[in-house]
């Protein structure tokens, strides 16, 4: 049986509330409870969080960072496992302990978007989160791109093994959504992939030219994706229409919409907006396009989402905190709660029964920044506070040992 342990001596977010102090006891097993105020039961392994702040987990559902982990200049590679071990250690000191690995289906389009090369990074993300090695958990959120018809055929096979968790549906054809301009779209792929003009735009003619057709295809695996019950998801929308498009085809979140009308749609049909946590960091989109500061403002925001720089999910909700004037519950939601509910009920909270994926986090300098990342009950990054001038002692663990006599406890270090 493993020990349980209590994590006090600090403000509690649980998902939900937030507690001006609290305890949590949590062991491999799950979340056992979250009391308010410094009690620690005995028989526990009490660790004191210093006065920081403790809660759930970040959940990721998009990130582009193993591919640019893999290919870290155009054309220019390295080992797929070699990078993989190095993000999910990046990924641990920063707090993210479920992070969906954003995986595009894109028929050759660049190097590592090709189904043949896609298939096996995703067989390597599957595997390397099943073996005792991975800190974080890893799922594949599989990134369809209409009118890839091999892609389609390669997806449609990963999801018989089993082996896609989420998938969402994308549309970079030239003349709108993300590439309003021919002119857009060749300057983002010539500085992204360094590929020679002519190259570009028979990428885009070729796109333009099986757009009708990937649209109607996109029917089959929409309803392949219901019937599996995974969460379905679609990107960069840029108007109410294209809203309306993909309820239909039953896509229950629209992820980086590009207009306020495309967000304010979503809500209206049920959908769940999720904003880049990145945009909000910057307090600007990359492209020009939506603010995700916008959609935090009038709280039609449900989630925000590392996109391409992991580092920026925790930072987000306090510069939604300072910035924006947001309630600390619903700006600490938008990274845990709030994507955790699009994957299943209880993730990212400290429900008694849920896993046991917790952190404690300073947030007192300018810059959040992660002291402990649990994921399953197992501590999978520590990070000492700093000691300057004799202010402040080291973190401390009390493990409080019941016996027939008098209460005996053993301190050492929380390493």
């Amino acid at each position: 049986m493993d020990s349980t342990i209590c994590l006090t001596g600090g403000a509690v977010f649980d998902g939900e509330h937030l507690l001006e102090r609290g305890s949590v006891l949590f062991s491999e097993e799950g979340i056992l409870e979250v009391v308010e105020g410094d009690r620690v039961p005995r028989g526990t392994v009490t660790l004191d969080a210093g006065g920081r702040l403790i809660m759930p987990g970040l959940v990721d559902l998009h990130s582009d960072a193993l591919e640019q982990s893999i290919e870290m200049r155009p054309g220019v590679y390295f080992d797929f496992e070699f990078a993989l071990r190095n993000l999910d250690c990046r990924i641990a000191s920063c707090g993210i302990t479920t992070y969906c690995h954003a995986l595009s289906f894109a028929d050759n389009e660049l190097g590592l978007r090709s189904p043949g090369e896609v298939e096996r990074i995703i067989r390597m993300v599957k595997a390397f989160d099943r073996s005792s090695g991975a800190m974080a958990r890893h799922l594949v959120h599989a990134r369809y791109e209409i009118g890839a018809e091999e892609g389609l055929k390669v997806l449609t096979g990963l999801l018989d093994e089993g082996l896609i968790d989420m998938v969402s549906v994308m549309d970079h054809t030239p003349g709108q959504g993300q590439f309003t301009t021919l002119g857009a779209f060749v300057d983002y792929y010539a500085g992204t992939c360094g590929d020679a003009y002519e190259e570009i735009v028979g990428m885009a003619h070729r796109k333009v030219t099986c757009q009708e057709a990937g649209w109607k295809a996109l029917s089959s695996l929409s309803s392949r994706v219901s019937a599996e019950g995974l969460p379905f998801l679609s990107h960069d929308d840029d108007t109410p229409e294209k809203i309306g498009l993909v309820k239909v085809l039953g896509a229950g979140a629209s992820e980086f919409p590009l207009s306020i009308d495309a967000a304010e749609r979503a809500v209206e049909e049920g959908l769940k907006v999720f904003m880049g946590a990145p945009n909000l960091v910057r307090g600007r989109s990359s492209g020009g396009h939506l603010k995700a500061a916008e959609t935090v403002s009038r709280g039609i925001c449900d989630g925000l989402l590392s996109d391409y720089y992991p580092e920026c999910m925790l930072q987000a909700p306090f510069t939604a905190m300072e910035s924006l004037n947001t309630l600390p519950e619903y700006a600490l939601s938008l990274v845990t709660s709030g994507p955790g509910r699009f994957i299943r009920p209880g993730l990212g909270t400290l429900t008694p029964g849920e896993v046991a994926d917790l952190l404690v986090v300073d947030h007192t300098e300018p810059w959040a920044r992660i002291v402990q990342s649990w994921v399953g009950g197992r501590m999978v990054h520590y990070a000492a506070p700093g000691i300057k001038g004799g202010e402040g002692v080291p973190d401390c663990v009390t493990e409080t040992v019941e016996g027939g006599g008098p209460r005996h406890e053993r301190h050492h270090p929380a390493a």
